[in-house]
């Protein structure tokens, strides 16, 4: 007899609450995916291979239990990585309690290798026999997807962080320059290029590659004393060895650098050119060579740029030193050269055999690491400053340089430090990655830049409060700006919460899906044009104040008032929100 087939079972029905977790779920599980993958790519294009045989595995070393989310190796390179994507919140506390860990494991890298080679087989058979254990390198990478206290890097100071800005920063030049970012990546990681092997071989610190060049007299180059201005031919694989650029989305941290961000269609169209016709492109490169590169005459002697009266012949000794060579003008053309792991063969021969024009600058040996930056960031904008169709932005990051003091300088300073705290936290465009977000560029010249400006009655400067402070024009009171740059972001900042703290919390957001959202240009400069008022007609920028005068805001008609039409908005919120001192300014100009 036949056997009934079974009933089948009812899906189970979820509850709408229930529909909302799974979803949270799935979309939390994307999240780390991605952020995982991401990393992952970076170390890949940059020459690392995984160790999934150490990833997700327990690890015992000095009586502390614990383990990594990943491992990757290069050479004598070890990466072992932590991501996270956890809530601010919760970063301090997780790194804590793996600093024992961290640090017994950096205490004794030569043991903990040898532990590592035992217990996982796989793992010592891909390391092999190719270097002494006192050759390799071992780095923890902490790779946190969200923002947390930096502080706690003071604390737990042993990983190398990865923060999600620099993450952004070598996603973008690994997938552009695959191998070829790999010096850059090695000094971010706090390792010396020269101690990792290539392809097993180690380069002598004292190499250098001997060059045919020309060296110009002090008198026909028009550069300060001491300043060699040299030219040669090198080809692309040495001159990429050697090569950095200080670029303004990069690491480094620098307010000097204002160089773009490499550009993935600009480096295949010159690549493309270089396979299809086979020809260097005739046109110099310029970059800064170090100070310890000496021009030297046919006998060998150094020349004394001082006593030289014309042009001369001279042999260039290049050491062969990573990120020594600070290319000024020309990375899409060089970088154009770059080298893959499955390495396309003719652009390797053409790496190898095509010789580029340098121009090279040596600095004096006096010269520090801060005024090299910013002679480099000069003439990077001597050269480019010119262009007609240079954006705002570039033109603002030319005037930070040219003119430090002046509103735009100041008010991009300031910008960056509402950018990193308080209400416009989370909201502002601050990295090349940034999108959807407040857009900053007619902030900084038509809000900030006026409300800054060192002199006037409507500016913070009347307000603020220094026993420097008449030296801050002159750039004798480096301290005094600093204090005013944070005084300045913090009256702005009270200004912004008493508003916020006035409406709806949906409206403060960029999300363009919110109709009545606040966080947009013309409010946010409107805003910063009350506060001059304000600070005119003598009233407080102090929260209390300020979030009973605005009561109502939430009510008032913005889009009324559009594009660009700051300065009425403004004069219809001062009047509205602060008649007495509207009253008090209109009696003042009569």
């Amino acid at each position: 007899m036949a056997q009934k087939p079974k009933k089948k079972q009812p899906k189970k029905k979820f509850t709408p609450d229930e529909l909302k977790q799974r979803a949270e779920k799935r979309r939390l599980a994307k999240v780390k995916n991605d952020h995982i993958r991401t990393v992952r790519s970076v170390f890949r294009n940059a020459g690392f291979d995984r160790a999934p045989e150490v990833a997700n595995q327990e690890i015992k070393w000095g009586a502390q239990a614990g383990e990594f989310d990943d491992a990757f190796v290069s050479e004598n390179v070890i990466l072992l990585v932590e991501y996270t994507t956890s809530q601010s919140s919760d970063v301090p506390s997780h790194l804590k309690n793996k600093k024992i860990l961290f640090s017994k494991i950096l205490a004794e890298p030569k043991d903990f290798l040898k532990y590592l080679r035992e217990k996982f087989i796989d793992f010592d058979g891909r390391l092999g026999k190719a270097f002494h254990t006192d050759k390799y390198i071992i780095r923890i990478i902490y790779c946190s997807l969200n923002n947390y206290d930096q502080n706690i890097k003071q604390i737990v100071a042993e990983p190398v962080y990865l923060d999600f800005p620099e993450l952004k920063y070598f996603e973008k030049l690994a997938s552009i320059l695959k191998l070829s970012c790999r010096a850059e990546l090695l000094s971010f990681l706090m390792i010396e290029p020269l101690e990792v092997a290539n392809k097993g071989v180690f380069l002598k610190k004292t190499e250098s590659h001997v060059l045919e060049g020309s060296i110009l007299p002090e008198s026909s180059s028009g550069f300060p004393p001491g300043f060699k201005i040299v030219s040669f031919y090198v080809d692309a694989a040495s001159l990429l060895s050697r090569a950095y650029v200080l670029r303004r989305d990069g690491w480094r941290g620098s307010f000097q650098a204002y160089q773009r961000m490499v550009s993935g269609p600009k480096i295949e169209a010159i690549r493309k050119k270089l396979k299809t016709d086979h020809q260097v492109f005739v046109n110099n490169l310029i970059a800064t060579l170090p100070s310890d590169v000496h021009p030297e005459k046919a006998d060998g002697t150094t020349v004394d740029i001082a006593t030289l009266v014309e042009t001369s012949p001279v042999k260039i000794r290049l050491p062969s030193r990573p990120n020594s060579i600070g290319m000024i003008d020309g990375q899409h053309r060089l970088y154009s050269y770059y080298e893959t792991r499955d390495d396309d063969p003719e652009i390797a021969k053409l790496r190898r055999d095509q010789n580029l024009l340098v121009t090279g600058i040596i600095y004096p040996e006096d010269v520090n690491q801060s005024d090299q930056e910013r002679f480099e960031a000069k003439l990077f904008l001597s050269i480019n400053s010119n262009q007609t169709n240079a954006p705002t932005a570039l033109r603002q990051a030319i005037e930070v340089v040219l003119e430090p003091y002046s509103p735009t300088a100041i008010g991009r300073q300031v910008i960056q430090r509402l950018a990193s705290s308080g209400p416009l936290s989370g909201h502002v465009e601050n990295y090349f990655f940034d999108k959807g977000k407040l857009k900053t560029s007619s902030i900084v010249s038509f809000g900030l830049g006026p409300l800054l400006k060192l002199g006037g009655t409507d500016s913070l400067f009347s307000i603020f409060s220094h026993p420097e402070k008449a030296d801050i024009s002159s750039g004798k009171a480096q301290e005094a700006l600093d204090d005013y740059l944070q005084f300045s972001a913090s009256k702005i900042n009270i200004f912004l919460n008493a508003v916020k703290a006035n409406i709806a919390p949906n409206r403060w957001t960029t999300d363009r899906h919110e109709k009545d959202r606040m966080i947009v240009v013309t409010y946010i400069n409107s805003f910063l044009i009350t506060i001059r008022h304000i600070v005119q007609a003598g009233g407080e920028i102090e929260f209390d104040y300020l979030k009973s005068s605005l009561k109502g805001i939430d009510n008032f008609d913005f889009k009324a008032y559009h594009s660009s039409q700051y300065a009425r908005l403004a004069e219809k919120l001062f009047q509205t929100h602060f008649p007495a001192l509207a009253a008090a300014n209109t009696a003042a100009t009569a």
